[in-house]
């Protein structure tokens, strides 16, 4: 079968369809799937750059954290699915394959409303979405949110479900077309980070007041100046770095990396009564996973009553890996970007 397996670290050009053996079930809690669609996250490019420490340990693995396709085949002890059935896949490694075998645990019934490459696209960006609103933040009707990098797969996952949980939505963004984009989901204010003062328009926005939540996944000046927006009793929940760009190989990042690390003063969060909190949604699936599928059951169940729709900015063939991974990088995609893997 082919697969974009992982055999050295290095830029996006490292990355190229191979012939791998096809998996088979070796345990009877396993299970057989057919791939059709996978979705990036940038954790993927952290993977390939050396800097993911939640993949295998061993040199050379296939990427992969999502992925959208149909049973072939079930171990024994397989309870909740059968051949045939439509699923979804997530996990840290794995699915930029043709086929997948996976513990039961980490498989999940695909949204029958949704195509199977918007089932690819769901599973990574909207339960960091929603674990991070409704269990950390634990956000109340009526309050604001600031949502960083917001046209991106995790910011319109964030827009529509703080949209569906009756919260008003601030974003920013880069470019006019993903400004269009914020506004099309309903969002009450978009900001053009690259032409605006993010903390200023937001403190405007809430009567200087400073919004209840941030979605905060970037890093450095970012995470510094969203802690400024927040008001009293806000929380600011920190899921990712997107910001790095260190090369263990190059000591010239080094430092630039170090400070790109979120610090902050607790006595100064303290006289404000203000909390940051931080999660890894692939970490709870080994640790947690109670919360994880209760978590995945009432999400979809609010996807479901809203009809909401995962944003894909485009789906490229299993052999354009390359320019998938360049697109992210440049931060020029809108939505999700997906994996065409079968048929």
């Amino acid at each position: 079968m082919k697969a974009i397996l992982l055999t050295k670290l290095g830029g996006a050009d490292v990355l190229k369809p191979q012939e791998v053996p096809k998996p088979f079930i070796k345990n009877p809690n396993e299970v057989l799937i057919k791939i059709q669609f996978s979705g990036i996250n940038f954790a993927e490019i952290l993977a390939r750059r050396g800097l993911y420490k939640w993949v295998p340990a061993r040199k050379g693995f296939i990427l992969g954290m999502e992925g959208a396709g149909i049973v072939e085949e079930v171990g024994d002890e397989v309870t909740d699915f059968k051949v045939g059935d439509p699923v979804i896949v997530a996990r840290g490694f794995g699915c930029h394959a043709e086929y997948v075998v996976m513990e039961e645990k980490y498989v999940f019934p695909a949204l029958q409303r949704l195509s199977l490459e918007q089932n690819a696209a769901f599973a990574g960006s909207f339960m960091t979405a929603y674990i991070a609103l409704v269990r950390m933040a634990r956000v109340e009707l009526g309050e604001t949110i600031l949502v960083q990098a917001a046209a991106g797969a995790l910011g319109t996952a964030t827009v529509m479900l703080a949209k569906a949980l009756g919260l008003k939505v601030a974003g920013t963004a880069s470019s006019p077309e993903k400004i269009a984009t914020l506004h099309k989901l309903g969002i009450e204010l978009a900001i053009n980070y690259s032409k605006e003062d993010f903390k200023e328009l937001a403190m405007e926005w809430t009567d200087n007041k400073g919004v209840n939540v941030v979605l905060e996944s970037v890093g450095g000046k970012i995470f510094n100046k969203s802690m400024q927006c927040l008001s009293p009793m806000g929380r600011l929940i920190f899921v990712g770095l997107s910001s790095v760009r260190f090369n263990k190989y190059n000591p010239l990042t080094w430092w630039s990396t170090y400070r790109l690390i979120p610090r902050v003063n607790l006595l100064d969060m303290l006289g404000k009564s203000q909390g940051i909190l931080a999660f890894h949604v692939g970490r709870l699936l080994d640790d947690n996973y109670t919360e994880i599928k209760k978590s995945f059951v009432d999400l979809v169940d609010l996807v479901q009553r809203h009809k909401i729709f995962p944003i894909i900015g485009k789906i490229y063939q299993l052999n354009e890996i390359t320019e998938a991974h360049r697109m992210i990088e440049s931060r020029r995609n809108i939505g999700k970007i997906i994996l065409k893997i079968g048929e």
